[in-house]
């Protein structure tokens, strides 16, 4: 519910930048004493008085407008099989708004809902025409099923606690405390020990943009050193 009022709020935002330099500085003066998130380029007129925003823009001010709660997301490169018209498709379409995510984020039965909800949202956004401040896209029925398998296929898979190996150890204890903030903790072999050493770098600057309690650099070692013993071979 708070996902969708933010978003019902980010909309608005964006539809009163069609009404030009007037709302501009209107808007510009009652908030500025009251401001509660920074919106880059929208008080000094960039965006509402060019009457439309770039997508690194638009980015910027949804993980302004809603910290805590979107993650910094990943590069195209870094997409698992990042080749594929799966990764090709989730990169044009769910980078519109916020950060590309990752299909690691959620399990294979999660991502059915967010999915739908997602081009629930870019459907509604393409469908304002002139109202946007953006040319959103929104993907044919075809391209949707082709998303969501790329995200169940490269999904996270997660383990049980109890059934992790050697669960009493250092490492498999500070494994699970750091996953468990955001998700459930992912089975060791999912990646290989290089893959590892990349994504728990990016998760601890991910808990830090996300105002979690960030591992400590010894910390880290001790996971990464975890997960390598374990990692897909």
């Amino acid at each position: 519910m708070r996902n969708n009022r933010l978003l019902i709020i980010a909309v608005i935002l964006i539809a009163l930048g069609l009404m030009g330099s007037f709302i501009t500085t209107w808007l510009g003066s009652y908030w500025k004493p009251r401001r509660m998130f920074p919106m880059p380029g929208m008080m000094n007129g960039g965006m509402m008085g060019q009457g439309m925003m770039n997508r690194d823009q638009m980015r910027e001010m949804m993980q302004r407008m809603m910290p805590g709660m979107l993650p910094p997301g990943i590069k195209a490169e870094d997409l698992p099989d990042s080749d594929s018209k799966g990764a090709r498709l989730l990169t044009r379409y769910c980078g519109q708004c916020h950060y590309l995510p990752g299909p690691g984020m959620h399990i294979a039965q999660e991502w059915p809902l967010v999915a739908s909800r997602m081009f629930s949202r870019m459907s509604m956004m393409s469908g304002m025409g002139g109202m946007s401040m953006m040319n959103i896209e929104s993907p044919s029925l075809e391209e949707q099923r082709e998303i969501l398998e790329y995200l169940k296929t490269h999904s996270l898979r997660p383990i049980s606690p109890e059934a992790l190996p050697s669960p009493d150890s250092k490492g498999a204890i500070l494994f699970k405390a750091m996953c468990s903030q955001c998700h459930t903790s992912p089975d060791p072999t999912l990646h290989t020990a290089a893959e590892w050493q990349r994504t728990v770098e990016r998760m601890q600057k991910n808990m830090q943009t996300m105002g979690r309690k960030v591992v400590m650099d010894q910390e880290k070692k001790e996971i990464i050193a975890y997960l390598s013993d374990y990692a897909r071979k």
